[in-house]
């Protein structure tokens, strides 16, 4: 106990810090919920001072050793066991008077007593063990270790893993630290290793090259190291220009995925398309956290696009951002991810936040299906104490900041889908299930990056499909069930469906004939006490806006089942133009509104834009499946090009006839 009072290290952010301190690899949040405490990683701390180790082993858990989580401090037991020879697995663990974890203990897999199990014949009552205890900073320190053993160890490194722990020690790390301990050279972090990451930045920058040659508007900054021989921030963006102009209304900004080996933060722009798929807009690699940083970033990727702010970004929780968005984006509304606040929600809560836990399904449920602030304050008071978590000093923290994350506080703000439960998934789980390995090379990660750009384009390509090829059957015979079928994309129309099938329940009672209306839920079991029973729908401009109290219209730019309910009793045949948000159709104009959807390509812009993008959509089709048609384009490309740019040197002519050909509009 006495080593938990031991003098923290110093702030990385006090002078002197920065040059002495590698790149933070873990971040702490201070007792406000602030993100603006950083902590090195332990396994990097060990790994760039291991010429200096006291022990053969590199990675040596040592009283005082502290650990941002308690996985953090599993992983890197766990790695110190493989270099010794045996395995681990967790031992018991104690909760304080809240319920929060505070002691936990992880043992050699050989602890306890040999019984019938199938994986307890190794037991021998061994005592090797470490204990942790939580820090006051929410961190966990090592306050006990056991080191000695009472069986014989297994081959150190072993390449096999001869312990069912190891099989979960990422390969990369395997490799590095058997390297090290077989050839005692400096880590990569060191000012005298100056070669490798040089070779790896050449190579990085050829990969990027080789990316730009197949696809010209791929655009990213240039490489340099700073004067601790570290990577500047590495930007690029996915050469999906096209689909940001028409789908940057909302952005996340994701930086919570650690993916490169020396070090380097990794941030992901994320959208989402007209068919509720994911569209990678751009990735960065960082030195650090910091504001200066993050602004630099924010102001490169928006420039390299060349396009406008989005209207809303979301990212994690972090006071760094905050700032840089607050002065880079002035006119964009900011948000956090919900999954970020409560990503440390098991180390504080313990056993009422486990993955069956009444608890937890409640809190999702509220989060998920609430649709007013109303409604949440009535949810979430009763929730607490229905499990007497009234006075729990994380859900009282979180709640302070609920305006911040609980989207039923921000639901007048655009968000598009991103908020909802299966969009706003972590960089860190998405490049993970696309097979981005942790501490690879800045080379690989590239490669593995541009591989999982080329996997989400042909999603696109099947959507649209559907959409523009595949047969409708109607589910309702409604009339506006049809418009929305002619209208929407194909996913998009399968929610209206959806919507309409809600709505069926509600009765609709008018306050004011043709202007105001309550769509009221009858009583029923399956309803939660806390949710509201009427929803007020006024009804404005002669039916051209149906206005819900709920405001999904405004957070989604999809029509609320009260709204529709409203609609169907009316006898409405169409959408009303106002509630078809143009990047939920099957062609999402910019100037579908502004034209009130009749294309004028002799005056608009736009609408020249969107009849030239079909025509060049078809012809790639066409072109792509076969090597003729290919080379038949491309020279048409070319001596189109050689036109335009005559063109160009004669001074332009404004035309007011009308096109000749009339864009396809595809239903």
């Amino acid at each position: 106990m006495e080593e938990e009072k031991e003098k923290a290290p110093p702030h990385p952010h006090a002078h002197g810090a920065a040059d002495a301190a590698p790149p933070p690899r873990a971040r702490l949040e201070d007792e406000h919920g602030s993100a603006s405490v950083y902590r090195v990683r332990a396994l990097e701390k060990a790994i760039a001072g291991f010429a200096q180790r006291e022990t053969e082993a590199v990675v040596n858990p040592t009283v005082g050793s502290s650990f941002v989580s308690i996985d953090e401090a599993y992983e890197f037991y766990n790695i110190y066991s493989w270099e010794s020879g045996f395995g681990v697995r967790y031992g018991s663990s104690s909760m304080d008077s809240h319920g929060t974890k505070c002691i936990q203990q992880f043992v050699c897999a050989c602890e306890g007593k040999p019984s019938k199990d199938s994986d307890s014949f190794r037991r021998c009552e061994c005592k090797a063990s470490i204990l942790l205890l939580r820090s006051r900073d929410d961190g966990w320190r090592v306050c006990e270790h056991q080191v000695g053993h009472n069986h014989p160890l297994s081959k150190m490194c072993a390449q096999r893993s001869s312990w069912q722990s190891h099989s979960s020690i990422d390969k990369n790390t395997r490799g590095l630290i058997r390297q090290l301990r077989e050839n005692n050279v400096p880590h990569i972090d060191d000012n005298d290793a100056k070669n490798p990451l040089s070779d790896d930045i050449q190579k990085t920058e050829e990969t990027f090259a080789r990316i730009k040659a197949k696809d010209p508007t791929f655009g990213y900054t240039g490489l340099q190291l700073d004067s601790n021989w570290r990577v500047r921030p590495l930007l690029w963006t996915s050469g999906q220009s096209l689909q940001y102009q028409y789908f940057s209304d909302v952005i996340i900004f994701d930086t919570t995925y650690r993916s490169d080996k020396y070090g380097t933060p990794f941030g992901l722009f994320v959208g989402v398309d007209n068919n509720f798929e994911t569209i990678l807009l751009g990735g960065v690699l960082m030195i650090n956290e910091k504001t200066e940083g993050y602004k630099w970033v924010l102001s490169q990727f928006f420039q390299l696009m060349g396009r406008e702010h989005p209207t809303t970004i979301l990212t994690d929780r972090c006071e760094a951002i905050e700032e840089a968005v607050l002065e880079v984006l002035p006119s964009t509304t900011h948000r956090w991810f919900k999954w970020n606040v409560l990503r440390r929600a098991k180390d504080y809560l313990g056993f009422h936040y486990t993955k069956t836990s009444s608890f937890r399904v409640g809190l999702h449920k509220i989060l998920n299906d609430t649709l007013t602030a109303d409604e949440f304050e009535r949810a979430w008071e009763m929730l607490l104490e229905e499990h007497g978590l009234e006075n729990h000093p994380f859900l009282k923290e979180i709640y302070e900041v609920r305006h911040k994350w609980v989207k039923a506080y921000f639901s007048d703000t655009f968000c598009a889908t991103l908020t909802s439960t299966h969009k706003s998934e972590s960089a860190k789980h998405f490049l993970k299930q696309h097979h981005v390995p942790r501490d690879c090379s800045m080379e690989l990660f590239a490669l593995q990056y541009e591989k999982l750009r080329s996997e989400k384009q042909p999603d696109y390509g099947f959507q649209e499909q559907r959409t523009t090829m595949d047969e409708i059957v109607l589910r309702t015979n409604l009339p506006i069930e049809k418009h929305a079928s002619e209208v929407y994309t194909r996913p998009v129309y399968e929610h209206f469906v959806q919507t309409i099938r809600e709505s069926e329940p509600y009765v609709v009672e008018a306050v004011i004939p043709n202007l105001r209306y309550i769509a009221r839920r009858p009583s029923s079991e399956t309803r939660e006490k806390w949710s509201r029973v009427e929803y007020e729908v006024n009804v404005r401009e002669d039916g051209e806006a149906f206005m819900c109290v709920c405001k999904q219209f405004e957070h989604t730019g999809m029509l609320c089942c009260h709204a529709v309910k409203v609609m169907i009793h009316l006898g409405v045949r169409e959408i009303p133009r106002l509630h078809v948000m143009p990047r939920w159709t099957a062609k999402p104009l910019q100037c579908q509104v502004h034209c009130r959807g009749e294309p004028r390509t002799d005056t608009c812009q736009q609408c020249r834009h969107s009849a030239m993008h079909d025509q060049f959509l078809d012809l790639a089709r066409l072109a792509c499946e076969d090597d003729r048609c290919y080379e038949i384009v491309m020279r048409g490309i070319g001596k189109l090009n050689r036109e335009l740019a005559a063109a160009e040197a004669v001074p332009r002519r404004r035309s007011n006839k009308p096109a000749s050909r009339k864009p396809r509009w595809k239903r």
